[in-house]
């Protein structure tokens, strides 16, 4: 049997994610279905059924920078594609929030300026969160990508012009 390379083990995960059974790949790749079995086990691969999980997946993979190998099937170049096209709504949204923070960061010490911040970003998040469920990056059991910053929706008026404040005072 052959010892296959770490590319050629993602190939292999990739097929098998796109449905491809064991006996197939042992075959195709001259190894034997138990060190398939046992890979794929350990690395908790797919077996094709749910192909929503694994473009989040490849999301993620993209997202975060993480190359994998291309994969010869149609089912596996579709699922590539889908994440590219999906991967490109994650940058938009994290430009997007870059954008604001730029925009609403040059207003002056201004409560209306800052109220005006805190419903454009409560807009973003809500149009962000409904394009998220569109593109299948979160269907309620898990996300891509985790917003860890402020809930902005349960600041008060006087929190927010407090922050407002601190951040002036802190660029003076």
């Amino acid at each position: 049997m052959a010892r296959l390379s770490k590319d050629t083990w993602e190939t292999v995960r990739a097929e098998r994610e796109a449905g491809a059974t064991f006996d197939s790949l042992a075959i195709k790749y001259k190894v034997s279905k138990t060190a398939i079995v046992k890979k794929s086990n350990a690395g908790n691969w797919g077996d094709g059924s749910d192909l929503a999980e694994v473009i989040r997946r490849k999301v993620t993979e993209k997202v975060t920078g993480i190359v994998t190998s291309q994969n010869p099937q149609k089912k596996a170049e579709a699922i590539e594609a889908a994440a590219t096209k999906v991967a490109a709504v994650v940058e938009i949204h994290k430009q997007e929030w870059v954008d604001h923070r730029d925009h609403f960061d040059s207003v002056p010490e201004d409560f209306d300026a800052g109220k005006h911040a805190k419903i454009s970003a409560e807009m973003l998040k809500i149009r962000q969160a409904g394009e998220s469920i569109a593109h299948g990056l979160d269907d309620g059991k898990s996300t891509v990508v985790q917003n860890q910053s402020i809930e902005v929706k349960a600041l008060s008026d006087f929190a927010l012009a407090e922050i407002i404040a601190a951040r002036n005072a802190a660029r003076r």
